[in-house]
C-alpha cells in the first residue's frame, strides 16, 4: 500500500510516517518539515491541495492528511477526491460491524453530519446519535450510552476502544485498513 502522509508541519509529522512504515506501508511524506513557525501553513487537513497532487503524482493508494495536533485525519482517495470525517465515521462504522465490534451498532455524530451519512448507515443497519457540536459532546455521548465510535465531519473521530480524544494516526491507520 502506497500512502502519502501530510504532516502539517505539526505534531504528526515525524510520528505517522514512522507508524505507517511499520504497519507495512510504502510512505511518501509532505507537510514533514517542523520549524516551529509553519504549522498548518499550507499544509494538513485544511489544506488539502498538495496531498491531492502528491497522490495522483506517485500513484499512492491513499493520501492522510494531519492537522497541527494530529487529533484530526482527513483523506484523499487515489483519483484525489477528499474524503472527509463523515466518510471516514462510515467506512470505519461499516468495518467495527463486519467485526462484530460496533457497540450497539451505533455511531455518534453531530449535527452537522451530513445526511448522505445518516442514510448511508441505516441502510446498513447502524444507528446515528447525534449530539451538539464539538467532540466534548460526542465523548460525553459515547460514554454515557457505551457507544465504541462517533467522530465530527472535520475529522475528530473517536474510538473508546483506543483512547477518549481523537488521535489522527490511528483514525489514518484504520482507514488504511480498508483501502
Amino acid at each position: 500500500l502506497t500512502v502519502v502522509i501530510d504532516g502539517a508541519h505539526g505534531a504528526a509529522s515525524a510520528v505517522s510516517p514512522e507508524v505507517f512504515r511499520l504497519a507495512g506501508a510504502d510512505v511518501v511524506e509532505i507537510g514533514t518539515d517542523p520549524d516551529g513557525l509553519n504549522i498548518n501553513d499550507g499544509y494538513g487537513s485544511t489544506h488539502l491541495d498538495r496531498l491531492r497532487a502528491a497522490v495522483i503524482e506517485r500513484g499512492a493508494h491513499l493520501g492522510i492528511a494531519h492537522d497541527g495536533d494530529a487529533d484530526r485525519c482527513l483523506a484523499v482517495d487515489h483519483t484525489g477526491t477528499e474524503v472527509d470525517g463523515d466518510q471516514i465515521m462510515g467506512i470505519l462504522a461499516l468495518a467495527l460491524k463486519d467485526r462484530g465490534a460496533l457497540t450497539h451498532d451505533t455511531l455518534v455524530a453531530t449535527v452537522m453530519s451530513n445526511l448522505g451519512l445518516l442514510q448511508a448507515m441505516e441502510r446498513h443497519g447502524i444507528s446515528v446519535v447525534q449530539t451538539g457540536v464539538g467532540d466534548r459532546y460526542v465523548l460525553e455521548e459515547m460514554r454515557r450510552s457505551g457507544h465504541s465510535l462517533g467522530g465530527e465531519q472535520s475529522g475528530h473521530v473517536i474510538m473508546l476502544d483506543h483512547g477518549t480524544t481523537g488521535d489522527g494516526v490511528l483514525t489514518g491507520l484504520m482507514l488504511a485498513a480498508r483501502v
